[in-house]
């Protein structure tokens, strides 16, 4: 049996993490550089549906094209039975996605994705090149600080200039974005730019200007007027009907004009600074206030929760998995004062001590054998018994952040040390190993890494595999993520030009939630194998984030609170709790436990008194199956 080009690739310089697309011509696969740890695109190219005569166009095209907004070819990779382009990767997915997901994408931000698509397009048009299949799933994202930056891609079906006017045996592409030329075989820049009339137009509606099968849609574009809805901005309008005028000589002479026009109306746009999603109505969202759940008066802030299910304990504990319970932490003089309650339904007893800490906790993990405890210098597992020392399973010399794998069974601390004999400080990373009855192993010795003075998060993607969270440089607005074997063996350097905060670890393995530091009403939905980011608007600003069997809770500082599916699709909402005007009350800590509840613990720091709030979702009428 003959082997794919992929499976070759696989005893390359490429590591490949996973498939995330297939065209007509093969498929494209993310990978990272087995030395360098850079992302590449590999696209394997079938030989039958793409001969070679078309396989060396393309590369031709795509080697004479070197612009920010179109998706270069770095390398070639040539196996026993096939070959590889070696592209960029663009995290962001398609447009396409963009435009049928929960993006929020505003006017703004979608007329500046169509300006790079211009400027793009102007680059090719300049070498001759048009481009023929332009249309949203052929148009690449990379996420940025601002939103996406839009790259043209898949130059399969790319024709050369110095062909123009001359008759071609096919119509290759696709119908819905296709200037009445192209269904004649023809084509010219303008061309391009009637598709990019299709593509504004349908971000700005929703829907394109015609539908139906090809035969409909040939009609269509041959001989019907457009017609534009009165939603279409006034400004914007001269700029669509020019770019899908049905004779070319009519439409834009370049994609410089087209861009300049689109500039001047944008100008005439921003006096009335329109910022609703395009295409899209306003979600109508299912609500609750929890003014109306269960609560419990506080004398002290509760600054974290835990909360184990039946669905999340094993035998190793057999007492933690006869109730599921809510683990609570509040800050002392010495420490931290941890309390163990337990949840039936919507009703909670009255919470007894479980231990209390000389050092300040950072987190409450819950993992089989039960609920740690984590300090900057050390590791805990807390007992059932309040008259039980709850024991160190890991101490460290100086401050460090820790991860837990799924089995809590293994730990990772990186740790940053102050080396006299460097200008900079020395970050190291460790691997621990623990069984029960309590025996520690270290898997790995004291490995330096690429310093890391702004480390802030680490993670275990599985039992295998850690990622270390961390910004380049105090105040950097980019996010560094360092991927590493469980031995500290460096497998990949990530590099997002995005400052997050609130990053959380999904229940679905290799997937995180993060909100955008700049823009805290943006948060990405980021997942790891492989590499994918969707960019999603919320209406809160969240300072709170956790995750649940079903999704996402986040609450922002008033307790104002959204539910957000694994889609990104925003569910339900919960009124914030505060009941008089110029209350105090902040949201401090939440927690999901499953398979519905929620908790959230607010504090009035002018009062001095809070309240632990319990809400059973299943009893609100959202989109969810518990």
């Amino acid at each position: 049996m003959l082997k794919s080009p992929i499976s070759e690739l696989k005893r390359s310089k490429y590591r490949v993490l996973g498939l995330i697309g297939q065209g007509q011509f093969g498929r494209v696969y993310c990978a990272v550089h087995h030395k360098t740890g850079r992302l590449v695109a590999l696209k394997s190219l079938d030989h039958q549906r793409f001969p070679t005569h078309k396989f060396l166009r393309e590369l031709r095209f795509l080697l004479s094209l070197q612009h920010p907004n179109i998706v270069t070819c770095q390398a070639l990779e040539h196996t026993r039975n096939g070959r590889c382009l070696v592209m960029d990767y663009c995290e962001g997915g398609t447009l396409r996605h963009l435009m049928e997901g929960e993006s929020g994408l505003t006017l703004a931000q979608g007329l500046r994705l169509v300006m790079e698509l211009l400027a793009g397009l102007a680059h090719a048009h300049d070498r001759n090149i048009i481009h023929c299949d332009i249309k949203p799933e052929n148009i690449l994202l990379n996420i940025n600080a601002q939103g996406w930056t839009a790259r043209i891609s898949d130059f399969g079906i790319a024709r050369l200039g110095q062909s123009l006017g001359q008759e071609s045996s096919t119509s290759t592409g696709s119908p819905a974005y296709m200037a009445p030329e192209r269904f004649y075989g023809q084509y010219f820049p303008s061309s391009d730019l009637y598709a990019i009339g299709v593509l504004l137009f349908e971000l700005l509606v929703g829907d394109r200007p015609f539908s139906g099968v090809p035969a409909d849609l040939m009609s269509a574009h041959l001989n019907r007027p457009v017609v534009l809805p009165a939603m279409i901005p006034a400004p914007l309008q001269p700029v669509i009907l020019r770019a899908l005028q049905k004779l070319p000589a009519r439409r834009f002479h370049s994609a410089t004009e087209m861009l300049l026009a689109l500039e001047q109306a944008i100008v005439t746009l921003e006096a009335t600074q329109q910022t609703l999603p395009l295409g899209q109505p306003s979600l109508t969202l299912s609500s609750c206030s929890l003014t109306n759940c269960q609560s419990q008066p506080l004398t002290v802030p509760i600054d974290h929760l835990a909360a184990s299910s039946l669905q999340s304990t094993t035998a190793e504990n057999h007492q933690s998995a006869l109730f599921p319970r809510i683990y609570r932490a509040s800050k002392t003089q010495q420490g931290s004062q941890i309390e163990l309650g337990q949840s039936y339904g919507t009703s909670n007893t009255d919470p007894y001590l479980l231990t209390q800490l000389t050092e300040p906790l950072q987190e409450l993990a819950i993992r089989p054998p039960g609920c740690f405890a984590i300090t900057p210098r050390s590791i805990y597992l807390l007992p059932l018994d309040p008259m039980t020392d709850p024991g160190t399973i890991v101490h460290l010399d100086t401050d460090s952040i820790v991860a837990l794998d799924p089995t809590g069974h293994w730990f990772a601390t990186c740790s940053i040390y102050s080396n006299p004999a460097q200008f900079s400080p020395v970050s190291t990373l460790n691997c621990w190993h623990w069984t029960q009855p309590r025996s520690l192993a270290q898997l790995s010795s004291t490995r330096s890494l690429p310093t890391v003075s702004t480390a802030s998060k680490l993670y275990f993607l599985d039992s295998r595999h850690l990622v270390l969270i961390s910004k380049l440089e105090p105040g950097s607005s980019h996010t560094l993520f360092e991927f590493f074997t469980r031995r500290g063996n460096a497998i990949g350097v990530w590099k997002l030009p995005v400052p997050l905060q609130h990053l959380t670890p999904s229940t679905v393995p290799y997937r995180f939630l993060a909100v955008d530091q700049q823009h805290p009403t943006s948060i990405l939905l980021i997942d790891m194998k492989p590499f994918r980011i969707t960019r999603v608007s919320v209406p809160i600003a969240p300072k709170l984030v956790t995750a649940a069997s079903w999704g996402y809770v986040l609450a922002d500082a008033q307790g104002q609170i959204i539910l957000i599916n694994e889609l990104g699709q925003q569910v339900g909402w919960i009124d914030r709790p505060l009941t008089k005007s110029g209350s105090t009350t902040l949201a401090i800590a939440i927690v999901a436990q499953h398979p519905h509840n929620l908790f959230l613990s607010t504090w009035d720091h002018a009062q001095g008194n809070g309240n632990l709030y319990t809400v059973d979702l299943s009893q609100l009428e959202i989109d969810l199956l518990f």
